[in-house]
């Protein structure tokens, strides 16, 4: 379990200004979805060695909250933090988004975030991410938004008492990029994934070349 003073839950009911990779927005209504940090003060205990296992444990997280519901072959992890579930018109869409940031002084990690966006009541978003994204209650369940808050937060203590290489391994698993085909948006060339290192950065190559990618919005790739 987490430290009393050491590691704090943070919970939102609205979200005007909640950050995502390069730059992004995650913008959701008010009293309808989980807007969820955890802030853990590492000065006083690393709780996890490896910082890139606090993304990783809140996708697994938000994936086994889903499954209380969902089929586990409808919900798919996007590299390297999105979860997707697949809806009626067997389409994947955007349900969940996690990032974890970090402060350092010097080498040494002060403070980590993590934080975690999951659609639960939403029915219309921006024309942005209409076509991308979906909510609990558009799959068609009517959930208490604050049950699902409570199991999301013990799973992820759950995963946090967990070993590292495993969660690890089961992230690697879940997720299933190693051996796909990857198109490089901004190369317009298709790549194998070839291998993932214990800091989530994909080695994928082609005939011509090896390269290494760590950022999601630079790769398309089929989830299914």
């Amino acid at each position: 379990m987490l430290a009393k003073h050491q590691a704090v839950f943070v919970t939102a009911e609205e979200q005007l200004a909640g950050r995502g990779r390069n730059g992004k927005l995650w913008v959701g209504d008010s009293y309808q979805n989980i807007y969820l940090s955890l802030a853990v003060d590492e000065s006083k205990t690393e709780l996890l060695k490896n910082k890139v296992m606090y993304q990783i444990i809140g996708c697994l997280a938000v994936k086994h909250t889903l499954l209380r519901f969902i089929s586990d072959r409808k919900i798919k992890l996007k590299y390297p933090n999105d979860i997707y579930v697949e809806n009626d018109d067997y389409i994947y869409k955007k349900i969940a988004g996690v990032l974890s940031e970090h402060s350092y002084s010097g080498n040494k990690c002060t403070e980590s975030i993590l934080g975690i966006g999951v659609n639960i009541n939403q029915t219309e978003f921006d024309n942005v991410i209409s076509n991308k994204a979906t909510s609990i209650l558009l799959l068609g369940y009517r959930l208490d938004k604050d049950r699902i808050l409570e199991e999301l937060k013990r799973n992820i203590n759950s995963y946090i008492c967990k070993s590292e290489d495993e969660v690890f391994t089961e992230w690697t698993t879940e997720l299933a990029i190693v051996g796909k085909e990857v198109i490089v948006v901004n190369k317009s060339e298709k790549y194998i994934v070839n291998n993932i290192d214990e800091n989530g950065t994909l080695y994928a190559s082609n005939n011509n070349e090896e390269i290494k990618i760590n950022n999601g919005d630079s790769i398309i790739y089929d989830l299914g």
